[in-house]
């Protein structure tokens, strides 16, 4: 019996129905005669948490750190114990099995460690579906490998995942430990990807805080020539008097000065350019450009895109969404024409997809650019009554499929520099020569240039004379740089080697595509959102002020995304089989003391404590006890202050107990009064309560109603 082992139930599904005898559906698995799928639920297994490995690790202490497995153990996750019996008892009666785990490191991972769990010594082989239509499926399920062969691409995940783990969990614990010390009681997460991650939030958060706006002033002036009139800008010189340092025109006086002195004088054109251009389609999606695409248009998370973009794989419409890539292998041009047939008979499809020549084959194809998964397209199946998200997400995936059979824009760029007065201007325009794909397509890309060039100029050439007929003194104002959205910052995870400034840091970030994958990113930020670090505003993402204060304790190899670039290339590399996971997880476990040694260090805090302990200075940490929250100082047991509870923060410290001036007739001490509330009547009352605490004498005496205390009361 040959058993084939999918990382979901929909893949097995769609494994079982292309297997050539009838399929009887059993406890976990799909019995096909000579075959048997059955499927995971994703990892089905979890690295030891540290106390799995020693008790003594419960408890969260810098004594401890850094925590380093001599052995790396896994345990089965509580909602997978099912299914992994139904595998387990399968494997004992296999001949052979199928890795059928999606197309990626984590995916041949996730079956590779049930194999190992259960010690499967038989021939394992591997099963690599980049797409679940029909013809894709018979293709993989023909042409099979041997499983060994990606054994490289297991062992890039599980490095990520020990990685993970080492970092993650450690750097949490100091964090934690640390944060306790100036008054937090949360638990303080960071890790490799989310941390950088959540740095550029905080960092622009702050940048707009932080921002002052600033009047300037642009000049347009209009400009008549024998061919006609047209628009040119001030472009001040290095020594034009009233700029600030950006070049912008901030003086009033002057601004208006230049304008009068030029309205009604004769100039000259010093510089005519024409140049014809082309603009390509552009590519079709990878998961992050689809993601930015439906962040800004569709109004949609970076997780709700990968979920709809999950379900539409899973039914066959399109193909493997956690792509980093945005190429066509040039061996599939020739379905092209069968799939825009198909989307021509789509509802909002019918025009793009109708009108396009698939003769024609754009830059996409390009087999050499094609990584591990090539760019997200249409399948060519029926997509039926899509609605909602899925539908809105397959129009975006096909759209920019179907621009891939149509001609680049064409247009002519026009600049020309004119002089008057001794004093510069600058006319920009484009003339559309072809629309070609813009023809049913916006140009995202190109908006902010056709702003500046929508008019056209007429004819003129180089000394012709001019003259400037009026100027026009338009007052405007600086901006703040805008709040990340999901779509903007997914997009800036990709590409953050254009927020580092070192340049080979730079190239290192740019060749490894920026930080986290494909798969990952989304759920970083579903992360981030969980732990109170991020909360959406609108469209925008926006840090909050626990986000401030844990960036403000996470030392800079933490937040610096030069970090995880480096282990992103060395997963790289042993997912190419240049380098191996016991060299890489040699590296990390001798780094590891230097990257925690900040966080175990007291010095790094610099941090005042939000709530100072009035005895003693150190910060004062909100408890939960019996009677309600009240804050404790976090010197206990060498400093015991507690306070109040006042509306979240620390109330004023409680009057210190009057002498009532009676006795203790249970041991002679001093009565103190004492005020409360009634646990059942909720009243307010007031009693006398023993001096020497509640261990040496629990005497305590309500008032009577004659005002005095009443000695005779238990």
């Amino acid at each position: 019996m040959r058993l084939f082992i999918a990382e979901k139930p929909s893949l097995a599904r769609a494994i079982a129905a292309h297997l050539g005898q009838a399929s009887r559906k059993g406890n976990g698995y799909i019995d096909c005669g000579q075959d048997i799928v059955t499927w995971c639920y994703g990892h089905l297994l979890a690295l030891f948490d540290p106390e799995d490995y020693d008790s003594a690790y419960k408890k969260w202490d810098r004594a401890t750190l850094p925590i380093v497995p001599g052995q790396w153990k896994h345990k089965p996750l509580v909602k997978s114990l099912e299914q992994l019996v139904v595998i387990g008892d399968l494997l004992q009666k296999a001949d052979s099995v199928v890795n059928a785990g999606d197309p990626d490191r984590e995916g041949q991972l996730l079956v590779d460690e049930v194999l190992e769990h259960f010690d499967y010594q038989g021939r394992v082989e591997r099963i690599w579906l980049a797409s679940l239509d029909d013809r894709s499926i018979k293709k993989a399920l023909s042409s099979l490998t041997d499983n060994s062969k990606h054994a490289s691409l297991r062992d890039a995940a599980r490095a990520r995942s020990q990685a993970d783990w080492l970092v993650g969990l450690n750097a949490t614990r100091a964090l934690t430990i640390l944060g306790r010390d100036v008054g937090h009681n949360d638990v303080l997460s960071l890790g490799r990807v989310q941390t950088p991650t959540l740095n550029l939030v905080v960092t622009r958060d702050r940048d707009i805080a932080a921002f002052v706006p600033r009047d300037y002033f642009v000049l347009h002036g209009q400009f008549d020539h024998l061919s006609g009139r047209f628009k040119a800008v001030f472009s001040p010189s290095d020594d034009q008097p009233g700029l600030d340092p950006d070049g912008r025109l901030t003086d009033a006086a002057t601004a208006s000065a230049l304008a009068q002195s030029v309205i009604g004088k004769p100039g000259s054109i010093l510089e005519v350019t024409r140049e014809k251009k082309k603009k390509a389609p552009p590519l079709p999606h990878c998961l992050s450009s689809l993601q930015k695409a439906a962040s800004a248009k569709l109004d949609m998370t970076a997780q709700q895109t990968l979920d709809a973009a999950q379900s539409l794989y899973e039914a066959k419409l399109t193909t493997y969404p956690r792509t980093d890539c945005r190429y066509l292998p040039v061996e599939q041009f020739d379905d092209a024409g069968r799939i825009m047939d198909a989307l021509a008979t789509v509802a909002g499809l019918e025009k793009t997809a109708g009108n396009a020549d698939v003769k024609l084959k754009s830059g996409a194809w390009n087999t050499g650019k094609v990584t591990a998964h090539h760019a997200i397209i249409p399948t060519g199946e029926d997509p039926g009554n899509l609605a909602g998200r899925e539908r809105d997400l397959y129009h975006l995936i096909a759209e920019a499929y179907c621009l891939q059979f149509y001609q680049p824009l064409q247009y002519e760029s026009q600049k020309i520099r004119v002089t008057v007065e001794n004093t510069l201007w600058e006319a920009r325009g484009r003339t559309v020569l072809e629309p070609g794909w813009t023809s049913c397509a916006k140009d995202d890309d190109d908006e902010n240039e056709k702003k500046e060039e929508e008019q056209f100029l007429p004819a003129v050439g180089k000394g012709d004379g001019v003259t400037c007929a009026d100027v026009e003194k338009l007052a405007k104002k600086t901006t703040p740089p805008a709040r990340w959205t999901e779509g903007t910052l997914i997009e800036a995870m990709a590409n953050i080697h254009r927020f580092v400034a070192d340049a080979a840091a730079k190239a290192t970030l740019r060749e490894n595509e920026g930080i986290g994958t494909e798969a990952t990113r989304s759920n970083i930020l579903e992360t981030l959102k969980k732990r109170g670090y991020l909360q959406p505003r609108g469209k925008a993402l926006v840090s909050t002020s626990l986000a401030g204060q844990v960036i403000d304790l996470t030392p800079v190899t933490l937040k610096d995304p030069v970090t995880t670039a480096q282990w992103e290339s060395k997963l790289d590399a042993i997912a190419q089989g240049k380098y191996t996971l016991d060299e890489f997880m040699v590296e990390q476990i001798s780094v590891l003391p230097d990257i925690l040694a900040p966080l175990l260090s007291s010095s790094i805090s610099g941090q005042k404590p939000a709530h100072p302990c009035p005895a003693c200075g150190k910060a004062m940490r909100k408890m939960s006890g019996a009677r309600g929250p009240f804050w404790s100082c976090v010197g206990y047991p060498d400093c015991s202050t507690t306070l109040p509870d006042d509306n979240g923060k620390p109330g004023k410290p409680r009057e210190a107990p009057r002498d009532s001036g009676f006795k203790c007739p249970k041991c002679g001490g001093v009565l103190y009064n004492f005020s409360g509330t009634s646990k059942k009547t909720g009243k307010p009352y007031k009693a006398l309560r023993c001096g020497k605490g509640k261990e040496e004498c629990d005497g305590f005496f309500f008032f009577g109603r004659d005002g005095k205390p009443d000695f005779s009361a238990k």
